[in-house]
């Protein structure tokens, strides 16, 4: 009779726990949690991206797709706390996080895995954006603004037929025909202290059609950039979103991480206008967007 190990009988009475998370890009995620205590964050982020749970693992390198397999366990060291410890083989990710118990409980495990998700991206020519993303007859915009300067604001502003898809960050991908979409991306600080959480239909991705770097000002105005402003305004911008993405790599690898960046925005601004967009207390800044949006069909 063969015996079967401790480990054996927990991966046995483990809930199967998967997710589907299909990009834009052309590029497929499968989210599977690899051990019992990661259950719960697996879970928490596929109800707060709204995704859709896999009847059953399939061959990521058949199939062309990644997978994300999340363990958790305990930390080497503190600075483990912060990043996750990622190894990749045969398009699989292996993504060791901290139990919930340490600093920032759920809240800093789901950065983490959304920042791994990112990092991939990246390597596609994408880039995760302090942005909120709007909607208008199927056009997106980002309203791009450091945390306290009006995002949320502005975004609830909106009247119909914009829509709001979030409030803060905004994942951009590229497809294969050098087109450019924005993914909502949840407000993961609203997880915080024991916040309320949220969810997000983080696969309902937009065109991107303009990037709005909002400033207060007394009238509405719209002024659009040229391409060393707006760079410089995106290299802060996606900086700020992506603040712990390179804490776990090497010198070399954090410059090699910064280039790829920057040449992703350059790419980026040559097909997307980027604008300053000053916005007053009370006016109709929305007009300004519509505008600039109608001026390039």
């Amino acid at each position: 009779m063969q015996v079967l190990t401790e480990r054996t009988m927990n991966h046995l009475r483990m809930p199967e726990v998967r997710y589907d998370l299909v990009m834009a890009d052309g590029s497929c995620w499968e989210i599977v949690a690899g051990n019992e205590k990661a259950v719960p964050i697996v879970s928490q982020l596929g109800f707060t991206m709204q995704l859709r749970m896999t009847p059953g693992l399939i061959d990521p390198v058949q199939h062309g797709s990644r997978r994300l397999l999340v363990r958790v366990d305990e930390p080497m060291s503190i600075a483990d706390c912060y990043v996750p410890l990622i190894s990749k083989s045969n398009g699989v990710l292996d993504c060791t996080l901290c139990p919930c118990g340490h600093w920032g409980g759920p809240y800093i495990n789901l950065v983490r895995l959304s920042l791994a998700i990112a990092r991939e991206t990246q390597a596609r020519g994408g880039v995760l954006i302090h942005g909120a993303l709007a909607e208008r007859d199927g056009a997106g915009v980002i309203l791009a603004a450091p945390g306290g300067t009006g995002k949320t604001t502005a975004s609830n502003r909106l009247p119909a037929p914009w829509r709001s898809l979030c409030d803060d960050i905004t994942l951009v991908v590229r497809d294969p025909q050098g087109s450019y979409w924005g993914h909502p991306w949840p407000t993961w600080s609203t997880f915080l202290n024991g916040g309320t959480g949220g969810a997000w239909d983080v696969q309902h991705a937009v065109p991107v059609k303009g990037i709005y770097f909002l400033s207060r000002a007394v009238e509405d105005r719209v002024e659009r950039l040229g391409p060393g402003q707006a760079v410089s305004l995106l290299v802060d911008s996606v900086r700020q979103a992506s603040m712990s993405m390179a804490q776990d790599m090497s010198k070399e690898a954090i410059s090699a991480l910064h280039l790829e960046r920057f040449n992703n925005l350059c790419d980026l601004t040559r097909v997307v206008p980027v604008h300053k967009l000053d916005i007053s207390l009370t006016g109709a800044f929305w007009r300004e967007i519509e505008q600039t949006l109608d001026g390039y069909r």
